[in-house]
């Protein structure tokens, strides 16, 4: 093996680790542009792109973060809903429902639970910059 072949898989171990650990911490985001870098399948890429968008939407309610990677996957609005919609019918179907509640909303000053806080994010999604 040369060196630069050693080089190179002692790199893709390294990122492959990474992965794993980002994974198991829940930190979806880094997650994603690992499995990018290490090429994962398409589908498990897909479901790590969705539980970044909601760890940004859902958990954070970060609509700058959402938006921004939404459009770095080249995600619509409508599409985005969907996915945020999914994902929190399965979170009350296995009784999370605190991730549902409120939760404070600088821009508004107010709690606003999840489904209100969506909707916000939906009518102001061309204004977020």
């Amino acid at each position: 093996m040369t060196f630069k072949a050693c080089f190179l898989s002692f790199i893709m171990d390294s990122k492959k680790k990474e992965y794993e650990l980002e994974v198991n911490r829940g930190n979806w985001v880094r997650a994603l542009y690992l499995a990018k870098e290490l090429n994962l399948d398409p589908d498990k890429i897909k479901e790590i792109a969705h539980n970044a968008l909601w760890l940004l939407g859902g958990i954070a309610r970060n609509p700058y973060a959402i938006k921004k990677l939404a459009e770095e996957l080249g995600y619509s609005k409508e599409e985005i809903k969907e996915i945020l919609l999914q994902r929190a019918k399965h979170e009350e179907e296995v009784g999370n429902n605190k991730v549902l509640g409120e939760c404070y909303d600088y821009k508004t000053d107010r709690y606003l639970s999840f489904n209100k806080w969506l909707e916000r994010l939906l009518k102001e999604w061309n204004k977020i910059n």
